[in-house]
């Protein structure tokens, strides 16, 4: 049978075979049934019907001449025609000289009595078909007086089945006309038979390919097409499942896009706090100071370096924004510069000192510089550690009780590494939150941790470091991270 896996051609050829072989099968047999049913009924006449009885009649014109019947008479035509079948048979009565004297056949058939002598007893056949069938003419001769010659009987008859004259002829021919019919029956309903079998096999297919264009048009990408047969309906499945998966891959690289955008602007959205509370608090230190306090040259340059400082990293902030509005995002770019370690670390101590004074929070800070003098400066993305620093100092002074100490620790291991640590003695992390402490969004038993470490990891691993959370034996929470400052 016809299989689902073929190619199309290949299955449109067996279909049609198999509607010729059905309808060729079927007619035969059909044609077997129906000539047999003609015959076993007499509703057909074999082709020698006519020859047959010839010998019979022949008898009986003896046997009758005998009785001295004249059959050259005129006056005997009812007596000869009543031994002739009505129909299949025509006659023509001729004399000694071959001259017509009656009968059913009008043109002269012996020329003369030559002629006639010569085809008594013959037989010819004219009209035939490559040798089969034909028009049959026979010529007997008749007795006379004491069975004496006095003429010849021509007889004609075609050697062709024929129908049989006690049957309606209406019948007959309409029972012919469906014999002639039913190759075209059988080669309909094959078709029909076969074109269903054909159909079904494509149609599978075609069907779970709508299917398919439905799902995506509703943005339902979680199907798979698993047709693989090896033919043009395969093809197609299998091109149309790539454009799915590409499609689902595209979507997936989108929403990702997005959802790393959304996080980028919850992240500086949280990160905004920190340079604010500072640039705040340092102007009112200034507009609450002592008029001789606020003249003071190197009091006046540090709170404002660090405002500039903090005015930096806000527009740094801004600027990603921008980046995370755009089309063409990188989730914290970096943007490294040559940095002073000493002169850095100066400002953030500052920055953090005031943090920690306004919450009343002791800091200890210590930098330790183990390069050789003639290193050249680090290469870090000033704005992007000190977001870092921020954002644990924030998670720190958010549970470490007044009174309380925050210890930062910078270690300059050489020119590739540096270590900053920042320890306090609050509470510390639960065991539950030790693993999940940088995942994104998480908050813990105690909700101390979202963004802020979410967003430090990031720019940490950006910079080619690592990050580490653990809890001090004496108690307190301690973070540590490393930065490739190599650039």
């Amino acid at each position: 049978m016809i299989k689902e896996r073929w190619p199309i051609k290949k299955q449109l050829v067996w279909a049609f075979a198999l509607v010729m072989g059905i309808s060729i099968v079927l007619t035969l047999l059909t044609w077997a049934a129906g000539i047999s049913f003609l015959f076993s009924n007499q509703w057909l006449q074999p082709a020698n019907y006519y020859e047959s009885r010839i010998p019979d009649i022949q008898h009986t014109l003896q046997e009758q001449a005998k009785q001295q019947i004249k059959w050259i008479d005129t006056a005997n035509q009812g007596k000869l025609e009543q031994l002739l079948p009505p129909e299949g048979i025509t006659y023509q009565v001729v004399d000694t000289h071959g001259s017509r004297r009656y009968g059913t056949i009008q043109e002269q058939i012996v020329e003369n009595e030559t002629d006639l002598l010569s085809r008594l007893n013959s037989k010819t056949i004219t009209d035939s078909t490559l040798g089969l069938g034909g028009l049959v003419t026979l010529i007997s001769p008749l007795s006379g007086d004491h069975g004496m010659y006095s003429g010849a009987l021509v007889l004609q008859y075609r050697l062709e089945t024929s129908p049989s004259p006690s049957i309606s002829p209406v019948w007959t021919n309409t029972f012919l006309v469906l014999m002639l019919a039913s190759p075209f029956v059988y080669i309909a309903a094959a078709t029909w038979f076969v074109a269903g079998r054909v159909g079904r096999n494509v149609n599978r297919p075609i069907q779970d390919l709508i299917l398919a264009s439905k799902r995506i048009k509703e943005q339902d990408l979680d199907f798979i097409l698993d047709n693989h047969a090896p033919n043009e309906l395969g093809l197609l499945s299998a091109s149309f499942e790539d454009m799915r998966k590409e499609l689902k891959s595209a979507l997936t690289r989108e929403w990702k896009l997005q959802q790393e955008r959304s996080e980028l602007m919850g992240a500086i959205s949280h990160d905004f706090r920190t340079p604010m509370t500072v640039i705040q608090g340092h102007v009112e230190l200034l507009k609450d100071s002592p008029a001789h306090a606020v003249h003071t040259a190197e009091s006046m340059s540090n709170h404002l370096d660090v405002i500039d400082h903090n005015v930096k990293r806000i527009n740094r902030l801004i600027q990603d924004m921008t980046v995370a509005a755009g089309t063409d995002f990188d989730y914290f770019p970096l943007c490294r510069e040559p940095v002073n370690p000493s002169s850095f670390w100066e400002m953030k101590q500052r920055e953090i000192g005031f943090l920690c004074s306004s919450q009343r929070v002791h800091l200890k800070f210590k930098l330790v510089d183990r390069r050789a003098d003639s290193y050249p400066p680090l290469q870090l993305d000033v704005q992007r550690v000190g977001q870092v620093l921020d954002n644990l100092v924030a998670n720190s002074l958010r549970y470490v009780p007044p009174q309380g100490e925050i210890r930062l620790h910078v270690d300059i291991q050489d020119i590739h590494i540096m270590q900053v640590t920042v320890c306090d003695t609050g509470p510390g992390f639960t065991e539950a939150d030790l693993p999940h402490l940088f995942d994104q969004f998480y908050h813990g038993h105690q909700g101390q941790t979202g963004l802020g470490l979410f967003t430090a990891k990031r720019i940490v691993e950006k910079h080619g470091g690592t990050i580490d959370a653990s809890n001090l034996p004496e108690g307190g929470a301690c973070i540590s991270f490393t930065l490739d400052t190599a650039g």
